[in-house]
């Protein structure tokens, strides 16, 4: 299975970027009917053939993640399949696990409360080569939606996400029907028992500014297990797993937390937010 999966991720990296069989076997060193038989599961690619052709389509810093697969040190998942960006699926997979998230972001809905055109928005906007670029806008779209099938799981995640009202407010969606199902997807998500969601004071009155990328922290149900921190910077997620560094975060979103609206009143908060984008 794990071959599959990689054969899978090298096709579609490759169309992804532009090169035909031809080319990238002609740039790699390699015979075409060598990259047909590695796209094609026939034959397992050596791992120097892997990070050379990651190299090509602009994924080489990756190359560990999916070389894991070929060595078979763990089981696919979901988050492996082409159209989820190679520099996001290991972040992913803790997500998958994790039992509870606690998630801020200034200016950006969190994918998790995402509707499908915003993500596809975002993507678009972003317009990043490589990284956690994503090989088409809508599969921006797709992933969100699989994403969200997590939190609806029997034993799910339970989410904690403090938002900005520039990311309500200002969305990157330009017909206005979309800006305000975006916002009534938020209110929606926040009535659900295992969703809290707060929308941030202005620094003004809080007296509190975050100074730093989005961040979200991670819970996992192993009592053994420490928490991790993962930073979303330009080009991907980075996972941290500093002790310090996790606890200064968490000191940072327990700050967040107690200045921003309480959640009780977060229905309220949507309500004017909405009236003001209908004008």
């Amino acid at each position: 299975m794990q071959l599959s999966v990689v054969a899978a991720r090298l096709c579609s990296l490759r169309a992804a970027s532009g090169m035909s069989m031809a080319a990238a076997a002609q740039a790699a060193g390699l015979n075409t009917s060598t990259i047909f038989r590695i796209e094609h599961g026939l034959v397992a690619p050596r791992e120097a053939t892997v990070r050379t052709l990651l190299e090509l389509y602009g994924q080489g810093e990756h190359a560990p993640r999916l070389l894991s697969l070929l060595r078979e040190e763990r089981v696919p998942g979901w988050y492996d399949a082409p159209g989820v960006p190679l520099g996001l699926s290991a972040y992913l997979e803790l997500e998958d696990g994790a039992q509870v998230i606690y998630t801020y972001g200034p200016r950006l809905v969190p994918p998790l409360l995402q509707i499908p055109a915003y993500a596809q928005a975002a993507a678009l906007s972003a317009g990043l080569p490589g990284g956690a670029a994503y090989e088409q806008p809508a599969d921006a779209a797709r992933l969100v939606a699989v994403r969200q099938e997590v939190l609806d799981r029997p034993r799910g995640p339970h989410l904690w996400a403090v938002l900005d009202r520039p990311a309500l407010l200002d969305p990157p969606l330009h017909r206005p029907e979309e800006r305000i199902a975006q916002l009534d997807a938020v209110a929606m998500a926040a009535k659900q028992p295992h969703i809290a969601v707060q929308v941030a004071r202005p620094s003004a009155e809080s007296g509190f500014l975050h100074q730093g990328p989005p961040f979200t922290l991670l819970r996992f149900p192993e009592s053994s297990r420490p928490d991790v921190l993962v930073l979303h910077l330009l080009h991907a997620p980075i996972v941290v797993e500093d002790r310090r560094r996790v606890e200064e975060h968490q000191q940072a979103f327990a700050r967040l937390s107690l200045s921003a609206c309480a959640v009780d009143a977060t229905s309220g908060v949507l309500d004017e937010l909405r009236a003001t984008l209908l004008g």
